[in-house]
């Protein structure tokens, strides 16, 4: 009888261990795609999230039971491929061997858009990250806000892992800050005169008069030499900025009008003299490196050339100016641009 006994045992373990290889070998996956599991989500979690990938998700749900899996879930964004059989997947989520997820970075107005686009990609929603962002302003500098923070974010694509927290994520934005807020870039500020606020600024103006790398050192020289001569800057983005900070960012602004000019702001440079408060968009490292490092010219007024989409007329004489303006005017008239 012990002799029969122990022929069952081990035919019994011998078709658990036949039916694992069976339920292992089998390729389920409906369609390539991605799963997410979120932070601390449990097996039935992850199993809802799973059944109307696969074909058979009994068959998964008992191999990963055989496997432990139900201890070992790792939160992330996973490939899913025909090609994969069970065993496959499993082991894909059982090491964590997540997809990484490329994240750009735009020129944002506030910390607040950026929020909202980043949360459209990692697992933090957008108030943890704005909670996140403010958190991190307060202990680095009691005087660093909403506005001012903005500085520590470089526009760039980035690649993070999916169920990154608000706090990683200023985290990651900060070490990639200090790779390029060089000693070299902060010895350059200190002699022109500029704090790194000052810099990010200016720069900010910049990316949003011209985003035409090459022509962005020539609109920073001639801010600084407004800025040099005592002149308000008078630049339109910055209007602009100050008119959506109290109306809302929801609208589009094709043209610079005098409801635009005429808000009262800090923002407003053609209200207030020097630079505003803080950046009005998250710059490129390319108009920070502009304002580091600007052309050599004398001329203090630019204006939009529509003959050249994108680039500028610049002048120091004001009647060239304002013949320049004219022009300019007549061709966004002529496109029923108001």
């Amino acid at each position: 009888m012990r002799k029969f006994g122990g022929l069952i045992l081990v035919c019994s373990l011998l078709m658990t261990v036949s039916c694992n290889y069976f339920r292992g070998g089998k390729k389920e996956v409906k369609q390539d795609g991605f799963l997410y599991i979120r932070t601390n989500a449990g097996f039935d979690e992850v199993m809802d999230s799973l059944s109307d990938k696969l074909n058979q998700p009994e068959v998964f749900k008992k191999y990963a039971v055989s496997k432990d899996y139900p201890s070992k879930i790792k939160a992330g964004k996973y490939k899913l491929s025909t090609d994969d059989t069970n065993k496959e997947l499993l082991n894909r989520l059982i090491l964590g061997s997540q997809t990484e997820v490329p994240l750009m970075i735009g020129n944002e107005p506030t910390i607040f858009h950026l929020a909202g686009k980043v949360s459209k990609k990692i697992e933090a929603d957008s108030a943890q990250i704005v909670n996140a962002i403010i958190v991190y302003g307060l202990k680095q500098n009691p005087q660093l806000d909403a506005e001012t923070v903005k500085i520590y974010f470089i526009p760039n694509t980035y690649n993070f892992f999916w169920p990154t927290n608000g706090e990683e994520f200023v985290e990651r934005m900060l070490t990639e800050f200090q790779k390029v807020w060089t000693p070299e870039r902060q010895k350059k500020a200190d002699e022109m005169g500029l704090s790194t606020l000052q810099v990010f600024t200016l720069a900010s103006i910049v990316q949003m008069e011209s985003s035409k790398t090459d022509e962005q050192p020539k609109v920073a020289k001639a801010y600084l030499n407004r800025l040099e001569k005592g002149m308000k800057l008078q630049a339109d983005p910055t209007s602009i900025y100050a008119y959506k900070l109290q109306n809302g960012f929801d609208q589009k602004i094709q043209r610079v009008v005098g409801t635009h000019l005429a808000t009262p702001s800090d923002y407003n440079t053609y209200k207030v003299k020097g630079l505003p408060p803080a950046p009005i968009c998250l710059p490129n490292l390319s108009a920070v490196d502009a304002v580091l490092n600007p052309a050599d010219h004398p001329f203090v007024y630019f204006c939009a050339d529509p003959d050249r989409p994108g680039y500028h007329s610049f002048t120091n004489s004001y009647a060239e100016h304002q013949k320049n303006a004219a022009k300019y005017r007549e061709w966004l008239e002529s496109r029923g641009i108001k």
